[in-house]
């Protein structure tokens, strides 16, 4: 596969302070990679990807280094995210079916009725196991379920018809066996899409459900970075063995 989203040598840092939240970060990310971002709270993987969102104030915080979209000039364009919990994706006073169906139409690069627009939209519903349809469409957020509104939130996502999708830490809000659904269901969806997934969390064994790759962040720097095997088998850094110790339970 060909590589789609590049860092050099990239830095954040705040301005009130000169403190480093991102030092010297070197990724290569490749088209339908599924890649895992790990590491404790404060240890810059969440403003990594707020980064490649262009979610990062401009008055807060000063941007060094590279961030290149490779091989497609509107890959930048054709980026989304999960959030931590499916309530920041979606507007509580609006139903379902307004959230999709405007998301659905903006991304759209063609003119298309909304008969076609809402025929896709269920047909993406059913693909995320939400049988419901009909009443899912016609409910606020607030009256679904923690794991329906973190799938509407996929089904969000995928209107917005992206290449690259990011999910920060997407299972937060989820009890354990919902969280594994989730993965999987994630998992399987960005699959059949094609898509390039770059997933962060602070649990190690989750990301290993669903990622091919692993970078270990701590403290705003790379420490490890290996495929999920290697670095579950074999870590080297101090701190990669921490993880993945806590994550097994040893």
């Amino acid at each position: 596969m060909k590589n789609i989203l590049e860092f050099k040598n990239f830095n954040v840092t705040l301005k009130e302070n000169n403190q480093k939240i991102l030092n010297d970060i070197n990724i290569v990310v490749k088209e339908e990679e599924f890649l895992g971002l790990v590491g404790e709270s404060g240890s810059g993987k969440t403003t990594l990807l707020n980064a490649i969102i262009s979610f990062l104030d401009k008055e807060k915080f000063v941007l060094n280094g590279e961030m290149n979209f490779l091989n497609n000039e509107e890959n930048f364009k054709e980026i989304t995210m999960i959030f931590q919990d499916s309530i920041n994706s979606l507007n509580p006073y609006e139903k379902i079916k307004k959230q999709l169906f405007e998301t659905y139409l903006l991304h759209s690069k063609n003119e298309i009725t909304k008969e076609f627009a809402m025929e896709e939209i269920k047909k993406l519903l059913l693909d995320v196991g939400l049988a419901d349809v009909e009443r899912i469409l016609n409910s606020y957020p607030n009256e679904l379920s923690g794991g329906m509104r973190q799938r509407v939130a996929i089904v969000l996502a995928l209107c917005t018809r992206a290449k690259i999708l990011l999910a920060d830490e997407p299972t937060t809000s989820l009890d354990v066996v919902n969280q594994f659904k989730f993965v999987e269901l994630l998992k399987k969806i960005t699959k059949e899409k094609k898509l390039t997934l770059i997933y962060v969390s602070h649990d190690i064994k989750l990301l290993s459900k669903i990622c091919e790759r692993i970078i270990v962040l701590k403290n705003g720097k790379i420490v490890e970075e290996n495929t999920t095997e290697e670095i579950l088998k074999n870590p080297q850094d101090e701190y990669t063995k921490l993880l993945v110790r806590a994550a097994m339970g040893e």
